[in-house]
């Protein structure tokens, strides 16, 4: 597969990721396998295994988390900095649910919490599920 992230305006704080079958389809304008609005971003993870693969990125927003594999890490490194430039960089710490309100539908254990503008969520497992998010007021 041959991905492209592209910006569609130097204001907004959406990506857009479009998935070809192979780099020809791509340079020769050929028909997208996906096509993905990145927004609402509230986070990345990588560096898990995944499939035998190492280079791996989750890119968290409230309504999708999308998860990448490269062949090599130098490119995972280029996709890091260009989502980081795009949507900015986000806070992360390993924490520990110790106890939730029954109602809260959280699970007790280790969880990954990043904070991203105004809000921050929690994240659990290979690959990441967004377990839950919160605005900061």
């Amino acid at each position: 597969r041959w991905g492209v992230v592209t910006k569609l305006s130097p204001a907004a704080d959406c990506l857009h990721l479009q998935l070809y079958r192979d780099s020809k389809d791509r340079y020769k304008n050929g028909q997208t396998k996906a096509s993905l609005s990145l927004q609402h971003f509230l986070g990345v993870e990588s560096g898990f295994t995944l499939d035998k693969e190492s280079n791996t990125i989750a890119i968290i927003c409230q309504d999708v988390i999308v998860v990448l594999a490269f062949d090599t890490r130098e490119r995972l490194i280029q996709w890091q900095v260009k989502i980081s430039n795009n949507l900015g960089d986000d806070l992360q710490y390993l924490v520990l649910v110790s106890s939730a309100p029954p109602k809260a539908k959280l699970a007790t254990g280790p969880a990954r919490m990043h904070i991203q503008d105004h809000r921050f969520c929690l994240t659990t497992g290979v690959p990441p599920r967004l377990t839950g998010m919160w605005n900061i007021q």
